[in-house]
Protein backbone atom coordinates (compact mmCIF):
# COMPACT_ATOMS: atom_id res chain seq x y z
CA UNK A 1 0.00 0.00 0.00
CA UNK A 2 2.79 2.42 0.92
CA UNK A 3 4.50 1.66 -2.43
CA UNK A 4 1.31 2.55 -4.31
CA UNK A 5 0.87 5.80 -2.39
CA UNK A 6 4.54 6.70 -2.90
CA UNK A 7 4.25 5.95 -6.62
CA UNK A 8 1.09 8.08 -6.95
CA UNK A 9 2.72 10.92 -5.01
CA UNK A 10 5.74 10.73 -7.31
CA UNK A 11 3.53 10.89 -10.42
CA UNK A 12 1.57 13.81 -8.96
CA UNK A 13 4.75 15.77 -8.11
CA UNK A 14 6.32 15.08 -11.51
CA UNK A 15 3.14 16.26 -13.23
CA UNK A 16 3.06 19.43 -11.13
CA UNK A 17 6.72 20.20 -11.89
CA UNK A 18 6.18 19.59 -15.61
CA UNK A 19 3.12 21.85 -15.54
CA UNK A 20 5.11 24.59 -13.78
CA UNK A 21 7.90 24.22 -16.37
CA UNK A 22 5.38 24.67 -19.20
CA UNK A 23 3.95 27.78 -17.51
CA UNK A 24 7.46 29.23 -17.19
CA UNK A 25 8.16 28.40 -20.84
CA UNK A 26 4.93 30.08 -21.90
CA UNK A 27 5.87 33.20 -19.91
CA UNK A 28 9.32 33.26 -21.53
CA UNK A 29 7.72 32.85 -24.98
CA UNK A 30 5.55 35.87 -24.29
CA UNK A 31 8.56 37.86 -23.06
CA UNK A 32 10.62 37.02 -26.17
CA UNK A 33 7.71 37.59 -28.57
CA UNK A 34 7.12 41.04 -27.03
CA UNK A 35 10.82 41.84 -27.42
CA UNK A 36 10.67 40.79 -31.09
CA UNK A 37 7.57 42.88 -31.82
CA UNK A 38 9.03 45.89 -30.00
CA UNK A 39 12.20 45.55 -32.07
CA UNK A 40 10.11 45.50 -35.25
CA UNK A 41 8.32 48.69 -34.26
CA UNK A 42 11.63 50.41 -33.40
CA UNK A 43 13.27 49.03 -36.56
CA UNK A 44 15.94 47.53 -34.31
CA UNK A 45 16.85 44.78 -36.75
CA UNK A 46 19.85 43.47 -34.79
CA UNK A 47 17.59 42.68 -31.85
CA UNK A 48 14.80 41.36 -34.08
CA UNK A 49 17.18 38.93 -35.75
CA UNK A 50 18.20 37.46 -32.39
CA UNK A 51 14.60 36.25 -32.18
CA UNK A 52 14.56 34.88 -35.74
CA UNK A 53 14.93 31.11 -36.09
CA UNK A 54 18.52 30.15 -37.03
CA UNK A 55 17.31 28.11 -40.03
CA UNK A 56 15.91 31.31 -41.55
CA UNK A 57 19.07 33.29 -40.88
CA UNK A 58 21.19 30.54 -42.38
CA UNK A 59 18.99 30.32 -45.49
CA UNK A 60 19.26 34.12 -45.92
CA UNK A 61 23.04 34.03 -45.79
CA UNK A 62 23.42 35.11 -42.18
CA UNK A 63 22.19 37.81 -39.83
CA UNK A 64 24.23 40.57 -41.50
CA UNK A 65 22.71 39.85 -44.92
CA UNK A 66 19.22 39.68 -43.42
CA UNK A 67 19.74 42.93 -41.52
CA UNK A 68 20.73 44.78 -44.70
CA UNK A 69 17.72 43.29 -46.50
CA UNK A 70 15.38 44.49 -43.74
CA UNK A 71 16.91 47.98 -43.70
CA UNK A 72 16.48 48.28 -47.47
CA UNK A 73 12.94 46.89 -47.39
CA UNK A 74 11.80 49.21 -44.58
CA UNK A 75 13.40 52.23 -46.31
CA UNK A 76 11.51 51.41 -49.52
CA UNK A 77 8.26 50.86 -47.63
CA UNK A 78 8.62 54.22 -45.85
CA UNK A 79 9.33 55.92 -49.17
CA UNK A 80 6.00 54.52 -50.40
CA UNK A 81 4.13 55.93 -47.39
CA UNK A 82 4.11 52.76 -45.27
CA UNK A 83 4.52 52.99 -41.50
CA UNK A 84 3.92 50.66 -38.58
CA UNK A 85 1.67 52.35 -36.05
CA UNK A 86 1.30 49.55 -33.56
CA UNK A 87 2.60 46.01 -33.15
CA UNK A 88 1.84 44.01 -30.04
CA UNK A 89 1.80 40.48 -28.77
CA UNK A 90 -1.75 39.52 -27.78
CA UNK A 91 -1.46 35.92 -26.60
CA UNK A 92 0.65 32.78 -26.52
CA UNK A 93 -0.73 29.30 -27.03
CA UNK A 94 0.00 26.43 -24.70
CA UNK A 95 3.54 25.11 -25.07
CA UNK A 96 3.88 21.61 -26.51
CA UNK A 97 6.87 19.34 -26.84
CA UNK A 98 7.06 17.66 -30.23
CA UNK A 99 9.84 16.37 -32.41
CA UNK A 100 12.19 16.85 -29.45
CA UNK A 101 11.58 20.58 -28.95
CA UNK A 102 9.21 22.95 -27.21
CA UNK A 103 6.93 24.96 -29.49
CA UNK A 104 4.04 27.38 -29.29
CA UNK A 105 2.38 29.97 -31.44
CA UNK A 106 2.02 33.66 -30.73
CA UNK A 107 -0.83 35.94 -31.78
CA UNK A 108 0.23 39.45 -32.82
CA UNK A 109 -1.85 42.53 -33.56
CA UNK A 110 -0.46 44.78 -36.30
CA UNK A 111 -1.65 48.23 -37.27
CA UNK A 112 0.00 49.90 -40.25
CA UNK A 113 -0.61 52.97 -42.33
CA UNK A 114 -0.09 53.26 -46.06
CA UNK A 115 -0.89 56.69 -47.46
CA UNK A 116 -4.65 57.12 -46.84
CA UNK A 117 -5.28 53.50 -45.74
CA UNK A 118 -4.96 51.74 -42.40
CA UNK A 119 -4.19 48.04 -42.42
CA UNK A 120 -5.15 46.07 -39.33
CA UNK A 121 -4.12 42.47 -39.09
CA UNK A 122 -3.73 39.58 -36.74
CA UNK A 123 -0.78 37.37 -37.53
CA UNK A 124 0.79 34.35 -35.92
CA UNK A 125 4.38 33.36 -35.27
CA UNK A 126 5.51 29.85 -34.54
CA UNK A 127 7.91 29.78 -31.60
CA UNK A 128 10.74 27.32 -31.04
CA UNK A 129 12.47 27.14 -27.67
CA UNK A 130 16.25 26.73 -27.62
CA UNK A 131 17.09 24.94 -24.37
CA UNK A 132 20.77 25.85 -24.67
CA UNK A 133 20.26 29.62 -24.97
CA UNK A 134 16.96 29.53 -22.99
CA UNK A 135 15.48 31.78 -25.64
CA UNK A 136 12.60 31.54 -28.10
CA UNK A 137 13.04 32.13 -31.82
CA UNK A 138 10.19 32.65 -34.26
CA UNK A 139 9.05 32.24 -37.85
CA UNK A 140 5.90 33.44 -39.56
CA UNK A 141 3.46 30.60 -38.95
CA UNK A 142 1.62 31.03 -42.27
CA UNK A 143 4.90 30.34 -44.09
CA UNK A 144 5.15 26.97 -42.35
CA UNK A 145 1.92 25.90 -44.06
CA UNK A 146 2.92 26.77 -47.63
CA UNK A 147 4.79 24.17 -49.66
CA UNK A 148 7.90 25.60 -51.28
CA UNK A 149 8.26 28.44 -48.76
CA UNK A 150 10.44 28.57 -45.65
CA UNK A 151 9.13 25.21 -44.52
CA UNK A 152 11.75 23.70 -46.83
CA UNK A 153 14.35 24.84 -44.27
CA UNK A 154 12.68 22.69 -41.61
CA UNK A 155 13.08 19.09 -42.84
CA UNK A 156 10.39 16.67 -41.64
CA UNK A 157 8.55 19.43 -39.76
CA UNK A 158 5.22 18.38 -38.27
CA UNK A 159 3.13 20.03 -35.58
CA UNK A 160 0.01 19.26 -33.61
CA UNK A 161 -0.54 22.97 -32.96
CA UNK A 162 -3.72 24.24 -34.56
CA UNK A 163 -2.50 27.65 -35.68
CA UNK A 164 -5.27 30.05 -36.74
CA UNK A 165 -5.19 31.80 -40.09
CA UNK A 166 -4.02 35.40 -40.31
CA UNK A 167 -6.69 38.05 -40.74
CA UNK A 168 -6.47 41.47 -42.34
CA UNK A 169 -8.74 44.41 -42.99
CA UNK A 170 -8.12 47.71 -44.73
CA UNK A 171 -9.85 50.96 -43.78
CA UNK A 172 -9.83 54.42 -45.27
CA UNK A 173 -8.20 56.97 -42.99
CA UNK A 174 -10.51 59.92 -42.49
CA UNK A 175 -8.64 63.07 -41.52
Amino acid sequence: MIKKITFLLFIFCATQLYSQDLKALKASAERDAKAATAATLKEDFKTLLTYTHPNILEAAGGAEVMEEYLKTTFTQMKANGFAYEKVETKSVSDVVKEQGEYRCYVENYNQMKMKDKRIISTSYMLGFYNETTTKWTFVEAKEMKVTGSIITYFPDFKTSLNIPENTMKVEDIKE
